[in-house]
């Protein structure tokens, strides 16, 4: 659906500016009036990048999590689907946008279409692979249990995501606070500092000079400064639009000694995680590692299972071609080898996953260990640098 911006004015006769999600004018116009809305002019169809104007109710979007975590009790309480849709609806009046998503839906089922289909037509705010699971269970009938599925899928997705900005606070506050003791000292303290001794007609001795060599540079060169933020907004901007820039994102990313590693497990455990659920629903393994190297982000991880579909049509064994991945762990082939076996590759996937992610866990918190003093030695020795060439000059003097 399009977004649609509006001034409009409620039943108080307060004007206000809006955006509102339509399939075309006339149904934002039918929704706005629903919402017993009066529009005053209509700016047209508009990007969801232009907040401005925005009324406080309107600020809020589409939850996934917060759908699935509402729909999955009702289904399994064996309510119908429509009716599950219309209970999640009634309980979104804090949030309009997710109300015209869910309320969608249920236009879409009364007009007899699928809801995996009318799951795709929400864009990206479905993971990509809820459509193609949710098909799986309309399919074979046991939608409740494919709801459960995803729903474990999501939460598990989202703690693990949770747990990584949630130890990455601590690191932040510590670099900026870095980075602001560094620029106080470099513009503030050695200026003034050399200044003074600088009056009194005396030469410097040589830390000093190579404290104000550093400082003047770091003062004069301050345009840098802003032209590489605005490079890297630029750059990031580039990355998400996708194309060059995301591949040289994604090869640098790789390329770092530590946070390589750690990128690489995350899209692993990821791409594992995926084809395990889909495995154990019943999909295809040709269709399931379609959609799960879909998943992966890193363009590079990504070309590296290239190979997979044609192999498997070719007749190779998951783990033979998987195998050929150097981005794949060994012990995740041993224990697909397994699996093939014995029967149960979704079980074996699902197991190699909780142990990919434990494993995670494990290295973002020795990374983290590591980084905490790491940053403090440097600021150390940034103020033990300049103590020292400040004692220095001190000394001179006094021995003057």
């Amino acid at each position: 659906m399009a977004l649609y911006k509006y001034k409009v004015s409620d039943k108080d006769g307060k004007v206000m500016q809006l955006l509102i999600e339509g399939d075309t004018p006339d149904d934002a116009l039918n929704r706005l009036r629903g919402r017993n809305l009066t529009p005053l002019r209509c700016y047209g169809e508009t990007s969801s990048g232009d907040a401005s104007g925005l009324s406080l109710k309107l600020k809020k979007r589409f939850n996934v999590y917060e759908f699935t975590n509402r729909l999955t009790p009702l289904l399994a309480a064996h309510i119908q689907l429509e009716r599950a849709l219309s209970i999640i609806a009634g309980g979104m009046d804090d949030n309009p946008t997710g109300q015209d998503v869910v309320n969608s839906l249920r236009r879409g089922l009364h007009e007899g279409r699928k809801f995996s289909d009318l799951i795709r037509n929400q864009g990206d705010r479905f993971p990509r692979i809820y459509a193609n699971l949710v098909e799986t269970g309309e399919a074979t009938g046991c939608l409740t249990e494919v709801m459960r599925e995803l729903q474990r899928f999501l939460n598990d997705s989202r703690e693990l995501r949770d747990f990584v900005i949630t130890s990455m606070i601590y690191p932040a506050i510590i670099m900026s606070v870095t980075f602001g003791v560094i620029v106080l000292l470099l513009t503030v303290l050695i200026p003034r500092f050399s200044k003074i001794f600088l009056n009194m007609g005396r030469e410097l001795p040589l830390p000093t000079k190579i404290m104000m060599n550093i400082s003047d540079a770091f003062i004069g060169m301050w345009w840098i400064w802003p032209l590489l933020i605005i490079g890297l907004c630029i750059f990031f901007n580039r990355v998400a639009q996708g194309g060059k820039a995301k591949d040289v994102w994604d090869k640098l990313l790789l390329k770092f000694p530590i946070t390589g590693e750690l990128v690489q497990a995350i899209e692993i455990s990821r791409f594992i995680r995926t084809m395990a659920i889909l495995l154990q629903n019943h999909v295809h393994l040709l269709q399931s590692v379609k959609i799960s190297v879909r998943v992966i982000q890193n363009g590079i991880i990504s070309a590296g299972f290239a190979r997979v579909d044609s192999d498997l049509r070719g007749g190779a064994k998951l783990s033979a071609s998987l195998k050929k991945s150097q981005h794949m762990p060994m012990m995740a082939i041993q224990m697909i080898q397994v699996g093939e076996e014995s029967g149960n590759i979704g079980q074996m996937l699902d197991r190699v996953a909780d142990e990919q992610e434990k494993n995670i866990k494990v290295k973002i918190k020795r990374l983290l260990a590591l980084f905490e003093p790491a940053v403090i030695i440097i600021l150390a020795a940034i103020i033990f640098m300049v103590v020292i060439s400040i004692f220095v000059t001190v000394m001179e003097m006094n021995e003057i």
